[in-house]
């Protein structure tokens, strides 16, 4: 009896410390929302290598696009995505981030603007 209480213990303890180091790590499903001359709100999920990429169909100057974007989170929490139409790069994001959301600035052919992202 004694021993199956220890083993449920333990069980217990590595399940949550499991749970607990899992919070720190950028992998996971991100909410960004953009402001700017372009205004949207995107979910994307960064993977284990600290790296996302995904597309976005955008609607801008009247048309609707294809939008590629590509981008990796460093060891430091320095945030870089490129986004690309037609394969040709229109835009970048830059910013921080911590293991629960960040902030930064995009620019981009004559538009700019400022991001937030929310782990979720």
């Amino acid at each position: 009896m004694k021993s199956r209480i220890i083993s449920s213990i333990t069980i217990l303890f590595l399940i949550s410390a499991c749970s607990l180091f899992q919070k720190d790590t950028f992998q996971g499903t991100w909410i960004l929302t953009v402001k700017g001359d372009y205004n949207d709100t995107i979910e994307f999920n960064v993977n284990e290598g600290n790296t996302f990429s995904f597309v976005k169909s955008i609607a801008t100057q009247g048309q609707n696009y294809d939008a590629s974007f590509n981008g990796k989170i460093l060891a430091d929490g320095t945030f870089v995505c490129d986004v690309e139409i037609m394969s040709m790069k229109v835009a970048q994001f830059n910013g921080k981030v911590t293991y629960e959301n960040g902030s930064g600035s995009w620019s981009g052919t004559g538009m700019g603007g400022n991001w937030t992202a929310v782990k979720k």
